[in-house]
């Protein structure tokens, strides 16, 4: 059975090219994940369908990044179908979309394909995030650089969100719900989750100077 994993962001628009892609390539089943990359970490379609798969099974996939955030997981991810017994497809890369016919030649030149494409993977990874710090860098040294603005915080300009800021660590402190505290000031709970994981880091700076 061929199984296919798709990952696209929520504002990628690109879902029903790969969807095509998957049909065209015989795929029977298809789990999608939608989420940002930041999120690429709490995978859940992608651990259901690792769950799903079977002895004899084909796992399919776009591109190689899809497997793990870096060289070592793609790898790790790659040994673990290995040691199902379940095959890869990468329908982007043509050698890694069919067999080659020799099933020792096909897993031999398919291994030292996806150890290449993990490495390059894992280097525009690291490229990326370089340019940005970079960029960060000289934007700064312009003086046009600002950061991400602050919203709610206790030096926030706009004496309201400091009064919000405020009444949010304090319903911190008491124990209510995050669902509660996010309806009950009109924010996010991403931006509750934010606060309270701020408080806990200056907690701990306090216990460590002690």
């Amino acid at each position: 059975m061929k199984v296919a994993y798709a990952r696209v962001s929520s504002t990628d628009q690109n879902l029903d090219r790969q969807l095509e892609e998957f049909k065209s390539h015989g795929a029977e089943k298809i789990f999608v994940e939608k989420k940002s990359g930041a999120d690429f970490i709490n995978r859940e379609e992608f651990r259901k369908a690792l769950d799903f798969v079977r002895e004899g099974d084909f796992l399919m996939v776009e591109a190689i990044d899809r497997l793990g955030r870096d060289y070592a997981e793609i790898i790790q991810t790659v040994n673990v179908l290995k040691e199902k017994n379940i095959g890869l497809m990468v329908t982007s890369m043509p050698l890694l979309s069919e067999p080659i016919g020799d099933p020792l030649l096909d897993r031999f030149v398919k291994d030292l394909i996806l150890q290449l494409l993990a490495m390059i993977a894992e280097r525009e990874r690291t490229e990326s995030k370089r340019r940005q710090a970079q960029g960060i860098a000289i934007a700064k040294e312009k003086g046009v650089y600002k950061g991400r603005p602050i919203l709610y915080a206790a030096d926030a300009k706009d004496p309201q969100k400091q009064a919000v800021y405020h009444q949010i660590v304090r319903m911190l402190e008491e124990g209510l719900p995050i669902k509660q505290i996010a309806e009950k000031n009109r924010v996010t709970r991403p931006t509750i989750y934010r606060i309270k994981e701020e408080l806990y880091d200056i907690e701990e700076t306090r216990h460590e100077m002690k």
